[in-house]
């Protein structure tokens, strides 16, 4: 019990006001929104646990992986449900074990504050996983055509950028939010046509918007914070 206390403790701290009430403002918000547009419990559940997910993995604490269990197993299914074929290998598939792996790889580097010291891809590494990605794109798409994908180049897109991004995720290496920001993009307009074909997922459709903004938000801090060590 002293061991939970402690970890929970060390979870909540090291936030700032301003961080402190963003969070609580992106959590809200979605659920006002959700609510609003009639959707179903497990949409909120999806989307609040994907929020918690986002926010605690941009601060650097290792608990983002016990919400990441939980939204992977949710987000799978509801993509299922709309046939979104891709996003559910990716998260049933993919997701939800490197959730474990980061739990583990998460925690034998962490600094003050149970946050995790940051890294970042050498120009070498960034243009073999770049080339990597865009090969994985193209021969991804044309298999979820052939299952009848309904937006096979985007959920293509999404999923193999998803992947090299989780990669890079549990790798503690800041080049994650460049690949996570264009998945939020293409994640945003993917779901927002799943809201104006049958007016569902709203929930969802807040999530990566939220998750948009903290992308971009996250992709300039993490490299700030990594410049900051090195002076220091």
């Amino acid at each position: 019990m002293n061991k939970i206390k402690r970890f929970v403790a060390g979870e909540c701290s090291g936030w700032k006001t301003g961080e402190t009430i963003w969070f609580a403002f992106c959590v809200i918000s979605t659920i006002i929104a959700a609510v609003i547009l009639n959707d179903n419990f497990a949409g909120i559940a999806a989307a609040v646990t994907g929020i918690f997910y986002t926010l605690l993995a941009g601060k650097g604490k290792i608990s983002c992986y016990l919400f990441g269990i939980v939204n992977s197993l949710l987000y799978g299914w509801l993509s299922f449900e709309q046939k979104l074929y891709g996003e559910v290998m990716l998260n049933w598939g993919w997701y939800f074990p490197m959730m474990f792996a980061g739990l583990f790889f998460w925690g034998k580097n962490l600094g003050e504050q149970q946050i995790i010291r940051k890294t970042k891809l050498s120009i070498g590494e960034k243009i073999v996983f770049y080339l990597l990605t865009l090969i994985g794109i193209a021969v991804y798409a044309v298999i979820l055509h052939y299952m009848k994908d309904p937006q096979p180049l985007i959920d293509s897109t999404t999923t193999v950028l998803s992947v090299t991004a989780m990669f890079l995720t549990v790798k503690r290496c800041a080049d994650q939010w460049f690949m996570w920001t264009i998945v939020n993009i293409l994640s945003v307009w993917m779901w927002f046509r799943v809201f104006q074909l049958n007016g569902e997922s709203a929930a969802l459709l807040a999530m990566w918007l939220i998750a948009l903004a903290n992308g971009i938000i996250f992709w300039f801090q993490w490299y700030k914070d990594i410049k900051k060590c090195k002076t220091t």
